[in-house]
């Protein structure tokens, strides 16, 4: 059926419209008119314009994906924004990651041996009802898979969280229409009531309810007479066994109990450790920002947090940080308080901590034995949340399994995360998802997507995954005095070189000409010795294409060999779309866009540096200017990568102090990030801890000494293996600083590193605020590997906390000795000029991919004080930030 041929039908008002006026049912049957014309139109689409419109629909979320946690925090008061927003990044990168390749429409499944095929039929008009406390990662989650099958949806969010849930599916709509899917595929009710909930789950138009709320809005959902899909309420026991890595439990449960100040409703409730245990893993709790309540103040707990007629929690509490509940209850806590730990003595309504409790409070139970770990486990479990989640620490197998049989849970995380576990597709390979069916157990009709298998209750154990790493590097480097000479080796047609005017004057192009067979044709494109902008490349692939060029030799700084790497890849792939290249991404692996392999011309690209800093020569990421837009766009794939480097130090003899320095500190930089990196491996810190020493001990040299034939050949090498370790373990929240600082205000990456440094490296040794949420890692380390740099340097101390201090030490005094500036004061930016920027900065820098692998996920507030102690320069790094759980 097309639009034009839906005709009007007569509507019969149902007996729940009692308390609607003609008006009001009016503007309803207009929503469900427009949804049923819509969901016609669809049904006609084939697999191609559903994939076609769901992509942009996906990079539009992630694109606003800070702007809406903003929104969903302002408006509702609850949880952590920036928690939000990775919510938010997971409900549209991975939940794509995980659809984009599945059949929804026409045949599915074929199943030859049986003669059968699944054939896809759309729903119609679906009911969907948004929550509170995650309401625009859910409103992303929702939109993607109703578009991806065929389906028009009206949806009707939390009263107190109608306007940032509005505006969540205003762009995902817009970002749909614009693409082709038809008018009217999403709608949103706004200062509705539950009249108007009811009449719309009534409607003989809607085929399906999907309600992710609280109980009393899944009960009404199942009470319809629809079909529905809900969720059940979670009160997640986690057993933390004698077996299990102590470390990685108790930075685990944080990170979960904390994330979005616990309002995932799958997070850790009460946790139950084994005797022998009990004491060490609550000294590991406090270290690392726990408080842990006396028997009086537990008993406080209870009477406020929890409401004593019903057993449930108080909204007061629900989505708000530990300082602020402990103030609101009337507990003395450390102001950078992160989780409020209660012990308990048994479960059920005269232990009301037992209960659910969205915030980050948890209950903590000592069992004696296995058996009696999970007797409590299993009445927690029954205690409110059949169904749902359960969590076991654990490297005992047995246990393990004897866990998972005995609880009644859809999801059994282990070894892992529960909030973040239960999500999918971050902690392990379960589906993404927003929506945690709890089977029969919660009050469910499924655990999980509706399928054949729905008519059981299938239970996952879901093991924390082995994941992979990697260490890819460009095929071939040469180094050392004359390294360039290898460029013989190299057969070509038609040699392009790009470089700047200045190595052309003073003869450094002549060398690398003289280096090429005489059977090449040599051309040299001249280019800014700046950030390439868009018009630049452009210039170069034409040069490319009219050449015919199979070769690219990139000889200069950063800049020339970020140019060459974008126009090899405009070159070779003329339809690669470079602003839809640098879309944002959470997982390198599971973003969105992928980069072009079909090659319409080759060409290789020879990395010549002539700075001792970037390591561009040997990087996967380029940068590009676009001066239009006002921005710059980051590119970041292994395919950028160039195809040998040629790190020959007769390029940077005659740089000036000046760049020697701030270049030297750029590699130091990609160090000392990559050392303390989420993504670090084995690979990669030999590589940081060599390049490392090669800097404190050569750069110094370099700078006194320009004409220092071995001091400039080891800085050379040392940029390059600096480049090799962070190409594959990333920087940090360092260069997310540096990379906002120095675009503002016209500084020199190299010496906004410089600035921002001790103060980082301070920051990132303490304790987190907030952990970052990382498969790869297992415990906080990052003070350790510092302190494993100190004992490299030989620096002395016999704590890591001393040895950490003496290498902070060490690098004010290397930046000294380079005579850098210590404080952004000193570069003569005003006070005011500077808090007038500060706003900007702090969301330019959290845009920034760079701090996503960082070892500490940095606040805004952090941000903010982090800038300003690089105002404030020399001594503030001594000082750990404080520890906050409010955004700026």
């Amino acid at each position: 059926m097309i639009a034009s041929e839906v005709t009007p039908q007569r509507v019969q008002i149902p007996l729940e419209a009692a308390n609607l006026d003609a008006e009001r049912i009016s503007h309803l049957e207009q929503l469900v008119s427009q949804a049923r014309t819509a969901a016609a139109v669809f049904s006609q689409f084939t697999q191609a314009d559903v994939d076609r419109i769901v992509k942009p629909m996906v990079l539009a979320g992630l694109e606003h994906a800070q702007h809406l946690a903003r929104l969903a925090v302002e408006e509702t008061r609850l949880g952590v924004m920036e928690d939000k927003v990775i919510k938010n990044m997971v409900a549209t990168e991975f939940v794509y990651n995980y659809v984009k390749d599945k059949r929804t429409v026409g045949v599915i499944r074929e199943f030859s041996e049986s003669n059968l095929v699944e054939i896809a039929e759309p729903i119609g008009i679906i009911f969907s009802l948004l929550p509170i406390t995650n309401p625009t990662s859910t409103a992303l989650f929702k939109c993607i898979m109703a578009v991806k099958t065929r389906n028009a949806v009206i949806f009707s969010p939390h009263p107190k969280a109608w306007r940032c849930c509005a505006e969540a599916v205003k762009i995902m709509y817009q970002a749909a229409v614009e693409h082709g899917a038809p008018e009217g595929v999403f709608s949103c009710l706004e200062s509705h009531t539950l009249e108007d909930n009811n009449y719309l789950m009534r409607h003989k138009d809607v085929g399906l309810i999907d309600a992710t709320g609280g109980p009393g809005v899944v009960k009404a959902a199942y009470g319809s007479g629809k079909p529905a899909l809900g969720v059940g309420p979670g009160n997640t026991p986690v057993y933390l066994e004698k077996t299990a890595d102590l470390n990685t439990a108790v930075v685990d449960i944080i990170i979960s109990k904390t994330f979005d100040n616990g309002t995932i409703c799958a997070s850790e409730q009460t946790l139950v450790i084994d005797d022998g245990i009990y004491d060490q893993a609550l000294k590991k709790f406090a270290d690392l920002g726990a408080h842990l309540c006396d028997e009086k103040e537990t008993e406080l707990l209870s009477r406020t947090v929890i409401d004593a007629k019903t057993g449930c929690m108080q909204p007061i509490a629900v989505g708000q940080n530990a300082v602020n509940i402990a103030r609101f209850v009337g507990l003395q806590v450390k102001p950078d308080t992160k989780l409020l730990i209660a012990p308990i003595r048994g479960v059920g309504r005269e232990h009301p901590l037992s209960a659910e409790k969205l915030f980050p409070v948890l209950a903590v139970y000592r069992a004696r034995s296995t058996d009696e770990a999970l007797r409590v486990c299993v009445d927690v479990n029954h205690a409110g949340g059949l169904g749902h989640t359960a969590v076991i620490f654990s490297h005992n197998d047995e246990i393990i399994h004897k866990f998972g049989e005995v609880i009644n849970a859809g999801r059994v995380i282990v070894n892992s995360p529960g909030s973040i576990g239960a999500l999918g597709a971050v902690y392990n390979d379960l589906v993404p998802t927003f929506s945690f069916g709890c089977g029969t157990g919660g009050g469910n009709s499924t655990t999980d997507n509706v399928n054949v298998y729905h008519y059981l209750n299938i239970k996952r154990l879901a093991r924390r995954t082995q994941t992979h790493m990697w260490f890819r590097v460009p095929n071939q480097i040469y180094f050392n005095l004359n390294a360039v000479e290898n460029v013989r080796h190299f057969p070509s047609r038609c040699t392009i070189i790009v470089t700047n005017a200045a190595l052309e004057r003073i003869g450094h192009v002549g060398i690398v000409r003289r280096c090429t067979s005489p059977q090449t044709h040599v051309h040299v494109l001249v280019i800014p010795d700046a950030e390439p902008e868009v018009k630049v490349v452009m210039q170069g692939v034409k040069t490319l294409t009219s050449y015919k060029a199979d070769q690219i030799i990139a000889l200069g700084g950063g800049s020339v060999i970020d140019a060459a790497k974008i126009m090899k890849l405009k070159y070779e792939s003329p339809q690669a779309d470079l602003e839809e290249l640098a879309a944002p991404f959470l997982d390198l692996r599971k973003r969105v866009i992928e980069y072009p392999t079909e090659k319409v011309n080759r060409a290789r690209l020879i990395a010549i540096p002539t700075t001792s800093g970037t390591g561009s020569e040997v990087t996967p990421f380029a940068v590009l200017t676009d001066k239009e837009q006002g921005r710059k766009v980051t590119l970041a794939d292994y395919s950028l990568s160039p195809d040998v480097a040629i790190v020959d130090p007769q390029f940077v003899m005659s740089m000036p102090k000046g760049l020697t320095a701030d270049t030297g500190i750029d590699c130091l930089t990609h160090a000392l990030e990559a050392g303390v990196s989420n993504y670090a491996s084995p690979y990669t810190d030999s590589n940081a801890m060599q390049a490392i020493r090669l800097v404190f001990k050569y750069l110094p040299m370099a700078y006194e000494n320009p004409r220092d034939e071995e001091a400039r050949s080891m800085m050379h090498n040392a940029a390059c293996i600096a480049a090799l370790a962070f190409s594959n373990a990333s920087v940090g929240v360092n260069h997310a600083l540096a990379h906002a600082f120095g675009a503002r205000f016209g500084v020199a990456h190299g010496r906004a590193n410089a600035l921002m440094l001790p103060h980082v490296m301070a920051y990132n040794a303490a304790v987190p605020a907030k952990f970052m949420p990382s498969p790869y890692t297992q415990g906080y380390v990052a003070h350790k590997k510092y302190a494993t740099v100190a004992d490299l340097l030989a620096l002395g101390g016999q704590t890591v906390n001393e040895k950490v201090g003496k290498l902070i030490a060490a690098v004010e005094q290397l930046l000294d000795r380079l005579e850098f500036p210590r404080s952004i004061a000193e570069l003569g930016i005003s006070r005011e000029e500077f808090e007038r920027a500060v706003p900007d900065l702090v969301k330019i820098a959290f845009d920034d991919p760079s701090w996503r692998s960082n070892p500490r996920m940095p606040l805004m507030s952090e941000l903010v004080e982090l800038f300003w102690q690089a105002y404030e320069g020399r001594g503030a790094a001594t000082l750990p930030v404080a520890s906050r759980q409010q955004t700026a």
